[in-house]
């Protein structure tokens, strides 16, 4: 399953810093399952995404971001 989602305030200051931020904006999360049943997680990294845009002016905004998507994947569970 693909989840798309994103926080637009957070989004355009990320966007705005640089452009480019867009083509990982807003945030995709993979949650799939393997053969065992275990559930896993799959995102970009958002230190990789700011210095893949050189973004160095929006350090609180991308530990926000990173604090987010940690909570979300903690509570991603099988059935």
């Amino acid at each position: 399953m693909l989840l798309i989602f994103g926080n637009p305030p957070l989004g355009t200051q990320l966007i705005t810093a640089n452009a480019n931020a867009g083509l990982d904006w807003p945030v995709r999360l993979l949650v799939f399952e393997n053969k065992k049943g275990e559930v896993w997680t799959a995102y970009t990294d958002f230190d990789w995404i700011a210095r893949r845009h050189g973004i160095n002016n929006r350090k609180d905004q991308f530990e926000m971001a990173s604090s987010v998507i940690a909570s979300i994947t903690s509570s991603v569970k099988a059935k």
